[in-house]
């Protein structure tokens, strides 16, 4: 390993550390941090384990710890997320050596490992002795019924709507018995980034929606409240005539379904370390750091 490497873990109250973090992700996953945390949302609970070289980060891996219900019963699961080495410094062993510094760190900590992979890390995820899952999702055929109106587009962008996501998010009730997870400012994240257009409010069930739809599909990404509605209450204020199926990004033991399907996803590789809690899981989506 080279000489002037440092390693670096739980830095985030260094300023000057938390700036090199975003500015190697932005390289890196092409993902700005930036509007997470300036939002306030900013979660401790994703701990950075990174190579420095001076001030700035050579290689990095962060474990989100993350509150879970499985099966009805609270628990604590370790995702591994953020990993990466600067394109000219790799082929070291850096993302081998930070993440068996992380997962000794975590270990007792929690009831199970998972990550999701791009499709060229999928090798070393198996040299390093992950074990791939196949992620499912469930479907129904969208039912035929009258539009209601009271649904509100919510803006993440807007100080207001992104603080009334969180507080949603702080009060939910689980998504399901079957496998939830509890992190409320990773919400928030998700809503300024891949939904920050599919965010939804329906007042008159104290619930926020995430949804989007393309050529006939509604896919519904999570449900957020103090209950969770059933597909028969919910479904009218987001009906569209052309919807043929809706698929749901996590187990829809809660939504009253008929004659539903369990179908597999393809193309977020999702990977365990030893044995994890959930067999056949639908990863909710809210859940991926």
């Amino acid at each position: 390993m080279d000489g002037e490497l440092t390693l670096r873990a739980h830095y985030w109250d260094d300023a000057k550390a938390l700036a090199a973090f975003m500015d190697f992700i932005r390289k890196i996953h092409s993902i700005d941090f930036s509007s997470w945390e300036s939002s306030g949302y900013w979660d401790d609970a994703y701990t950075p384990f990174s190579f420095f070289e001076g001030d700035s980060i050579v290689s990095s891996v962060c474990i989100y710890m993350l509150d879970a219900i499985v099966d009805g019963e609270s628990r604590r699961l370790a995702q591994l997320s953020g990993v990466g080495t600067l394109e000219n410094r790799r082929r070291k062993g850096f993302s081998r050596r930070l993440t068996e510094f992380g997962l000794e760190w975590a270990e007792g900590k929690h009831d199970g490992v998972f990550l999701f992979a791009d499709a060229g890390a999928v090798p070393f995820y198996h040299r390093c002795g992950f074990t791939p899952m196949i992620e499912h999702v469930e479907t129904v055929a969208a039912p035929s019924i009258a539009q209601r109106p009271g649904i509100v587009k919510l803006d993440p962008g807007r100080p207001r709507d992104l603080d009334k996501i969180y507080e949603y998010a702080e009060r939910r009730t689980p998504i399901s018995h079957r496998f939830s997870v509890m992190n409320p400012k990773l919400v928030v994240f998700h809503a300024l980034h891949r939904l920050r257009d599919h965010a939804y409010e329906i007042p008159d069930l104290e619930t926020i929606i995430f949804f989007e739809r393309s050529l006939g599909r509604l896919t519904v990404f999570d449900i957020v409240g103090e209950r969770v509605p059933q597909l028969a209450e919910f479904y009218p204020y987001i009906a569209d005539a052309g919807d043929k199926v809706i698929g749901f990004h996590f187990h829809a033991d809660k939504l009253g379904l008929d004659d539903s399907k369990v179908v597999p996803l393809f193309g977020n590789n999702p990977f365990v370390k030893g044995a994890f809690p959930v067999d056949d899981p639908v990863f909710p989506f809210t859940s991926k750091a």
